[in-house]
C-alpha cells in the first residue's frame, strides 16, 4: 500500500546529455541550496518531479540515464515549487527526552531515566513514556525498541482477528521500517508493517491490519480485495483517509529538522 506524494510536475524530454544518478543541489531565486535526489526509471515516459515526503527530499525520475542532465535542469526550473513543499512538510520530531511522540494517538512526553528497567507509561494530565537507559544517548534506541514492541503486539492482536475472519493465515509477521509503503504482503504469505502506524489512533492499524490480511486472499487492489476488507472492517475508509491525510506527520518522528 503505497502513501500519496505530496506533489507531482512533469514534462516531455529531448536533452542527450549525460549525468549520474545521485545527489544534486538546485538555487532557488532567493539563494537557498536545495538538495534533489536523482534517479533512473526505465518505466517512466516523462521526465518528473515529485516530492517524497517519507524521505523529506524532491526526487527527479528520468527515463534513461541520458536524460538525466535534463532531469536536472527541469529540477531547478522548479526550484521554487521544490522549496515551498518541503517547507509544509510537519518539522521533524527527534526521539529525544522531552520531545513529544503519540502513541496510539495520544501525545506522550518522552522522559528519560537513567537505569536498565523496562518502559512504562506514566498517566497524568499529560501522559509521559518514561524509558530507561544506562546513558541518555541509548535513549532514542531504547524509546524506538518500546514503540516496535507496541506495533508488533497490536498488529499481532488485529491480524489474528482478522485472518480468521477471512480464514487465513499469515506465514509470519515483521514489524520494522518501511519507507515506501506502510505494510506488505509477500507472495509467501509474510506480512510487513511499518511500526510507525503504532502512533496512529488504533483504528487506522486495524485497517493496516485488515488491508494486509485482505492480501493473504487477493494479491491486487481489485473490488474483490475491497471486498474483503470491507468484511474485516466496515468502516475501513476511515482509516485509509487518516493515513492519506496524517501519515507525513508520522514520517516526522525520528527525523528531526
Amino acid at each position: 500500500m503505497n502513501r500519496g506524494d505530496v506533489g507531482f510536475l512533469r514534462m516531455r524530454f529531448d536533452s542527450r546529455q549525460k549525468v549520474e544518478p545521485g545527489q544534486t543541489e538546485i538555487e532557488t531565486i532567493d539563494g537557498r541550496r536545495v538538495p534533489v535526489k536523482l534517479i533512473v526509471n526505465p518505466r517512466a515516459r516523462h521526465v518528473s518531479v515529485r516530492i517524497d515526503p517519507t524521505r523529506r527530499e524532491a526526487i527527479a525520475t528520468a527515463p534513461s540515464k541520458r536524460h538525466l542532465k535534463h532531469a536536472a535542469q527541469f529540477a531547478a526550473e522548479r526550484a521554487g515549487w521544490i522549496a515551498q513543499e518541503l517547507s509544509r512538510l510537519p518539522r521533524g520530531v527527534s526521539l529525544a527526552p522531552g520531545s513529544f511522540v503519540p502513541l496510539r494517538g495520544v501525545e506522550h512526553e518522552l522522559v528519560y531515566k537513567h537505569g536498565r528497567k523496562p518502559a512504562w507509561i506514566e498517566e497524568d494530565l499529560l501522559p509521559r513514556l518514561v524509558v530507561q537507559a544506562p546513558d541518555v544517548a541509548l535513549f532514542e534506541g531504547r524509546v524506538l525498541r518500546y514503540l516496535k514492541d507496541q506495533a508488533r503486539q497490536d498488529l499481532i492482536d488485529r491480524v489474528a482477528h482478522h485472518a480468521v475472519t477471512l480464514g487465513v493465515k499469515p506465514e509470519r509477521i515483521q514489524v520494522k521500517e518501511l519507507r515506501s509503503r506502510w505494510g506488505s504482503c509477500s507472495v509467501d504469505g509474510v506480512l510487513s508493517f511499518s511500526w510507525r502506524v503504532v502512533m496512529a489512533p488504533p483504528f487506522v492499524l486495524d485497517y493496516l491490519a485488515a488491508h494486509e490480511v485482505a492480501h493473504l486472499r487477493e494479491m491486487n487492489h481489485s473490488r474483490r480485495f475491497w471486498a474483503l476488507v470491507k468484511k474485516c472492517m466496515p468502516d475501513y475508509e476511515a482509516g485509509r483517509d487518516w493515513l492519506h491525510e496524517n501519515g507525513c506527520k508520522l514520517h516526522a518522528v525520528g527525523m528531526a529538522r
